[in-house]
């Protein structure tokens, strides 16, 4: 999969913050192949794991996943929001 169709794919899934369940499962899924395990906590996080060489360093990456979502109540004659 190209850099374009993972970023369409993780931009289009819903992730509201407190929703991010369908971001999770695909970041999930896109991981596997490059990991030796994929797990979450209790918070949601996505943990990736890829276990190196005894003196290999150890790396952290660390991302949000959620996005801002907005609850329109009315709209203006106008247009507005």
């Amino acid at each position: 999969m190209s850099l374009e169709d993972t970023l369409e794919k993780l931009s289009n899934a819903c992730g509201v913050a407190g929703r991010e369940e369908e971001v999770r499962h695909l970041l999930s899924e896109m991981l596997k192949p490059y990991v030796d395990e994929v797990k979450e906590d209790k918070l949601g996080n996505v943990i990736g794991v890829k276990r190196g060489g005894e003196n290999a360093p150890k790396v952290m990456l660390a991302a949000h996943i959620d996005e801002i979502g907005l609850l329109v109540k009315t709209i203006s004659k106008d247009g507005f929001l």
